[in-house]
């Protein structure tokens, strides 16, 4: 008798089949009816899809987080200054800290100094944007910290306040990631992909799976910054197991568009700013060509056209199959779409980035005609590249539907799901075991109403992890 069996559904591109069977950790067979087996999920006519795979994600911080100030979403400054102050006072810890404010929220795209220290008068606050690099702290934690600027923070000035932040301890990162792990299984996802900082996580994740506690497939890239020696990694590397790996080194090439540090080949609207691009002009490609030599997949976060140009720039001349990533793309130059599909270059996007309520500021600083011709998906997916989704999660809520029904404005169901599936697997080699429903292949399974945009039930590794 088979372990599992998910029945009276619809199974993702296997015409007519009703019903996946499982045994172990694997799919034993797809067919149509019912069928014996320890336990039965009834999808109830929904689809049986492969659990979705986040192949852009910042896990760690983003359960963090779920502890914290929450400020996505909040539209106008009033309303955010009411969340601010009453979360203040409904909390004692030492300090304020939370995440997730939209550029728009102000009149001038920033908020002050001044506005915070009024808002949290009694101690320090730290509260960062909802992309992560811009960060807004009262004079409390300025002083802490030792910095004289009255602005914001920006890109690697973060640092200046977050290394004197308390640190959680390991057993708090734990829960943090049990959180998580139980948030994720909710929303179908079966795997992610950590976007960086994978070298101080690598023994979290791996505890976990020692206690048997995982319900989540993870891989974790390591940072590869300028001037770093990335051979200490070498003995780090876990490229074949299916539940924590790694194999992929992250490079940042730029900032973002809302602060002006993402890298443009032409100035902002009404500006002469450009965005400085953080590598200089051959550090990138003979760092990245230092890595393909080794073996690894180097993906980098590029934005600005200046940076995903350079990007690409430093994968040409790689080794084929090695498969290397840009990540975002949100403004490439129309000259550069065709080299991603030319160099085999993964295009790592993730939809819910261009929802309407998130992209005032964006369209702003780039102007009309670089807005119009942003997030790109269709245009890559068209000249043959391969497409792989995520959501940045904590940038913006971990939630595939939210992403497939943004994608949907230029791309059809079936390539929006394959995006989140296959493409995601292919991004990060495992297509060989995961990303589809075959016979062979590991039992990650999402069952999902797209009518409601619910998901009914979540399967890994053969074993339920989630049922609404």
């Amino acid at each position: 008798m088979a372990s599992l069996a998910v029945v009276n559904g619809r199974v993702w591109r296997r015409a007519g089949a009703t019903a996946v069977v499982v045994e172990g950790e694997s799919i034993a067979a797809i067919g149509a009816g019912r069928f014996d087996a320890a336990r039965v999920i009834d999808a109830d006519g929904a689809w049986i899809l492969p659990a979705f795979n986040d192949a852009h994600v910042h896990f760690l911080m983003a359960s963090r987080s779920l502890g914290e100030l929450d400020l996505f979403g909040v539209q106008t400054q009033p309303e955010l200054e009411l969340r601010v102050a009453g979360y203040a006072r409904g909390h004692d810890g030492p300090w304020v800290v939370g995440r997730g404010w939209f550029y728009s929220a102000f009149p001038g795209g920033m908020p002050t100094v001044e506005l915070l220290d009024r808002l949290v008068p009694d101690r320090p606050a730290y509260l960062e944007s909802f992309d992560a690099h811009t960060g807004w702290a009262n004079s409390r934690a300025l002083a802490i910290a030792g910095v004289t600027t009255r602005d914001v923070l920006r890109e690697a000035a973060l640092l200046g306040v977050t290394r004197v932040m308390p640190t959680p301890s390991r057993e708090q990162d734990l829960d943090a990631l049990r959180t998580g792990m139980r948030l994720a299984a909710s929303r179908g996802v079966g795997s992610v992909q950590e976007a960086g900082d994978g070298q101080n996580q690598l023994d979290l994740w791996q505890a976990l799976r020692e206690s048997a506690e995982l319900t989540l497939r993870v891989r974790l890239a390591f940072d590869l910054t300028p001037g770093r020696d990335f051979e200490v990694y070498e003995s780090l590397r876990h490229d074949d197991d299916p539940w924590v790996s790694t194999g992929i080194l992250k490079a940042f090439a730029d900032g973002v568009v809302e602060s002006k540090t993402a890298a443009m080949l032409h100035p902002y609207e009404g500006s002469d700013e450009r965005g400085d691009p953080i590598w200089g002009p051959d550090e990138l490609r003979e760092a990245v060509h230092a890595a393909d030599a080794r073996g690894w997949q180097v993906q980098v976060h590029a934005i600005g056209d200046a940076a995903i140009r350079q990007a690409l720039d430093a994968f040409e001349a790689t080794t084929p199959g090695r498969r290397h990533r840009v990540e975002h793309i949100e403004s490439p130059d129309p000259a550069d779409i065709p080299r991603f599909a030319r160099l085999g270059v993964i295009a790592s996007m993730q939809p819910q980035h261009a929802a309407p309520a998130m992209v005032e500021v964006w369209r702003r600083h780039l102007g009309p005609a670089r807005a119009a011709r942003g997030w790109p998906w269709k245009a890559i997916k068209e000249s043959g590249a391969r497409l792989a989704f995520g959501t940045d999660w904590p940038v913006v809520p971990l939630d595939p539907m939210a992403s497939i029904a943004e994608a949907r404005r230029d791309l059809s169901l079936e390539d929006a799901v394959d995006a989140w599936s296959v493409g995601s697997a292919y991004a990060e080699h495992a297509e060989s075991r995961k990303g589809e429903l075959r016979e062979g292949l590991l039992a990650d399974i999402a069952i999902v109403d797209f009518e409601s945009a619910q998901v009914k039930a979540t399967v890994v590794g053969g074993r339920l992890v989630y049922e609404g």
